[in-house]
C-alpha cells in the first residue's frame, strides 16, 4: 500500500511539471503594418527579431512593388520613435538609387540595409520605414512597433 502511495505521488508530480512545461517556444515577432493614410506598403522585417537593444546592429530588409516608380533622388528614410511619435536619434536617411541592389527607375525592390540602433531605447518604441520621392512624398511606407 506504500509503494502505492509513493507510485502515485510521483506519477502525479511527474504529471504537474510536464503540464507547467512550455507546449512550444513562441518567437516574438515584430509585425510591420502599413502607415496611416493611402500610402502603399512596403515589407520590412528586421534581423535578429526581436532587436536586442540600444546600440546593437540590425539587419532591416525592405521590399516591395510600389504603384509609382522609384526615381532619382528618392530616399530611404528609416527612423525610430518612442509611443508618443516622438524621434529617437536622428533618422537613416540614404540616397535609394545609389544603395546596393537598386536602380532607378524601380517599382520592384528588395533591399538590406544594416542599421544601429540608437541609445537610449525605450521598453517600447516603433521603427518606421519610409521610401520618399525627391518632393519629400511618400511612395511606400511600414510601421512595426517593439515591447521589450
Amino acid at each position: 500500500m506504500k509503494q502505492n502511495f509513493i507510485l502515485v505521488a510521483i506519477l502525479l508530480a511527474t504529471l504537474s511539471i510536464v503540464n507547467a512545461l512550455p507546449h512550444q517556444l513562441n518567437k516574438r515577432a515584430t509585425t510591420f503594418i502599413p502607415c496611416p493614410g493611402n500610402i502603399p506598403f512596403i515589407t520590412t522585417t528586421l534581423t535578429p527579431d526581436p532587436p536586442t537593444g540600444a546600440g546593437a546592429n540590425e539587419l532591416i530588409t525592405i521590399s516591395g512593388t510600389l504603384p509609382n516608380p522609384v526615381v532619382a533622388g528618392s530616399k530611404l528614410v528609416i527612423g525610430t520613435f518612442d509611443p508618443t511619435g516622438t524621434p529617437i536619434g536622428a533618422p537613416l536617411t540614404l540616397d535609394f538609387c545609389t544603395m546596393n541592389g537598386a536602380t532607378c527607375p524601380e517599382e520592384y525592390f528588395s533591399l538590406i540595409q544594416p542599421v544601429t540602433m540608437p541609445s537610449p531605447l525605450p521598453t517600447s518604441y516603433m521603427i518606421i520605414t519610409a521610401i520618399n520621392d525627391p518632393n519629400g512624398n511618400a511612395l511606400g511606407c511600414s510601421v512595426g512597433t517593439i515591447n521589450t
